[in-house]
């Protein structure tokens, strides 16, 4: 096996004009560590696919023809031209095209270790597509697939999700929508776990100007980007063995797999200890929380390869700092960290805490009672190709509830 082949081999699946937005942005970095050129956006909507793709197309700086970008890296799904930001018709839409996109997946993307799956939760086609998708994957693909060739393969894949979460000032809708999307992603109609690791941010919370974090939708995505470039890049090149199957076995275990990042870049290594690094990126959560609460912690530290190389910075150094910044903050966590190098010179240290396990109250409140107000008038109410019953929003409720208050206490 080629050295290459020993990394964790991460593919992405965007669904929804939200998440292809934020995964355009992948084709702006000179190199996708892990993930090379396995993405695959889809949407309900040509239109909304064109739109992607034509901004893949500006950030590759590349000649290859809208058609020949649009056979390499999009899908469309579903007979509706959209969802009416309405999750069920997304949903509705996945299960009607779940054979294409699971052929679609497996001939482009059967070799990846794991899935990154992306989507803005206040939508309808891939808030309604993702969490349905990804429990397919995981539970249903032995009905699609006579030889069992595909069942096989995807029985070894870890399925993470990044979700990102409206505004607050955004209609009551998507509010709804975002409420339902967390708790689907979370569990099964049956309460089991869904994705195998839930990675969230907030709009609102990224864009806080009075903080001095003020980005819009570019920049929020660009920070995205970031946190996924330095979670992944700790599994391919590392000085010591964290990978995706770190974050997600011990937190599986303890029923607490939601996740938010926590960014701190550019630091200079040779004038600031690891420990204020930690708590630099601590004050940059992507979504409001008590770091107090936090059950589940990684931190990885990505250093110039000649730090590394002169002991500037060592896996030591990395642990001790991270086992002194949880005793400061008395968080008694399952957890590891991680050194992993970049290239160049210099003495710019980024690093990322994935906080997890946190009470998801603080991020809950903003939409909670945009979500009760509309819940009776949206279940039944016959909003498109498939309608959400009393009985699926109750379900819905209640696997996010004992979820929440079971990470709350």
């Amino acid at each position: 096996m080629a050295p290459t082949d020993t990394f964790t081999r991460w593919s992405v699946i965007a669904s929804g004009e939200g998440g292809g937005r934020i995964t355009s942005q992948f084709f702006d970095r000179t190199e996708n560590p892990g993930i090379d050129d396995r993405i695959l956006v889809m949407n309900t909507n040509r239109a909304d696919l064109r739109n992607t793709i034509d901004r893949m197309r500006e950030q590759l700086h590349d000649e290859q023809g809208e058609e020949e970008m649009m056979g390499s890296y999009a899908l469309e799904f579903g007979s509706q031209q959209g969802a009416g930001n309405f999750f069920p018709n997304g949903e509705a839409c996945a299960r009607e095209s779940l054979d294409r996109i699971v052929n679609r997946i497996k001939d482009n993307f059967g070799h990846a270790d794991a899935f990154m799956h992306v989507a803005t939760l206040g939508g309808g086609t891939g808030n309604g597509s993702i969490p349905y998708v990804v429990d397919q994957f995981k539970h249903g693909l032995e009905d699609l697939d006579d030889d069992g060739a595909a069942e096989e393969w995807m029985d070894s894949v870890i399925h993470t999700a990044f979700g990102v979460w409206p505004y607050y000032t955004e209609p009551p809708q998507r509010h709804f929508n975002a409420v339902c999307g967390l708790s689907r992603l979370l569990r099964v109609d049956d309460g089991g776990q869904n994705a195998d690791m839930v990675l969230l941010a907030a709009n609102s919370h990224l864009d806080d100007e009075e903080n001095g974090n003020g980005r819009h939708y570019d920049s929020i995505n660009d920070a995205i980007i970031t946190a996924v470039d330095l979670m992944i890049g700790a599994g391919r090149e590392t000085r010591s063995v964290i990978d995706v199957k770190d974050y997600v076995t011990i937190p599986s275990q303890m029923d607490a797999y939601h996740f938010t990042p926590a960014v701190a870049t550019d630091l200079n290594g040779e004038v600031y200890e690891l420990e204020y690094m930690l708590d630099q990126a601590a004050g940059n959560t992507y979504v409001p929380m008590d770091v107090g609460t936090t059950q589940a912690a990684y931190a990885i530290v990505r250093a110039p390869e000649s730090m590394i190389e002169n002991d500037a910075i060592t896996e030591p150094d990395v642990y001790g700092a991270f086992r002194d910044w949880t005793e400061k903050h008395d968080i008694n966590v399952a957890g590891q960290a991680s050194l992993t190098p970049k290239r160049g010179r210099g003495s710019d240290v980024d690093v990322l805490l994935l906080l997890g396990g946190f009470d998801l109250n603080p991020l809950l409140e903003h939409s909670w009672d945009e979500f009760e107000m509309l819940g009776d008038s949206l279940a039944g109410g016959g909003r498109g190709e498939s309608d959400l019953s009393e009985s699926e929003l109750d379900r819905i409720v209640d696997n996010l509830e004992s979820y929440v208050d079971r990470n709350a206490e």
